[in-house]
């Protein structure tokens, strides 16, 4: 990553408080700090779920967000409505949409009248799925977020995700 920073800051313990807005649009240096805190948790949150997953006999944690997504609205969902609600790239939505249906976890419906029109629909299989994921993913997604309970300003939250990215 490229990052721009403005200024040098001698004091690492910069409080939130002290943050001051900068006219030129580029970030700050705290601004800087945090964000790449924010990837750094992601990144280790995620590793750490989707090796238990896979621990379990479970499938990827892509397969959880798709399924979960699709039964928040309803259970079923137009491809470019689910691309709307994920973080996934259309051809990454496509093919991952494709292996759940060949796994029986979705499947595609007509949309109306329209012949040319789909819908993703969750199966039950794939509902029971989701649910299996869930009891291993929830669990440890509320363990790493207590990690962030005693935040107290967005400098506590840097030092909190450079804690959750050391090696344990």
């Amino acid at each position: 990553m490229n990052f721009h920073l403005l200024k040098s800051n001698q004091n690492c313990n910069l409080k939130q408080s002290e943050h001051e807005v900068v006219k030129n649009n580029l970030p700050t240096e705290f601004e800087t700090e945090i964000w790449v805190a924010m990837n750094r948790a992601t990144r280790r949150i995620q590793s750490d779920i989707g090796a238990a997953l896979k621990e379990a006999g479970l499938p990827p944690l892509k397969w959880y967000d798709l399924l979960w997504s699709i039964e928040r609205h309803g259970g079923q969902l137009r491809p470019y409505e689910l691309a709307q609600d994920t973080i996934f790239e259309q051809s990454n939505l496509s093919h991952l949409s494709k292996r759940l249906a060949a796994e029986g976890l979705v499947e595609f419906v007509e949309f109306g009248s329209d012949r040319r029109g789909k819908i993703l629909k969750v199966t039950e299989k794939g509902q029971d799925l989701r649910k299996r994921m869930w009891s291993i993913y929830g669990p440890m997604l509320h363990e790493k977020m207590r990690a962030f309970g005693r935040v107290d300003g967005w400098q506590t939250f840097i030092e909190a995700a450079q804690d959750q990215s050391s090696p344990d």
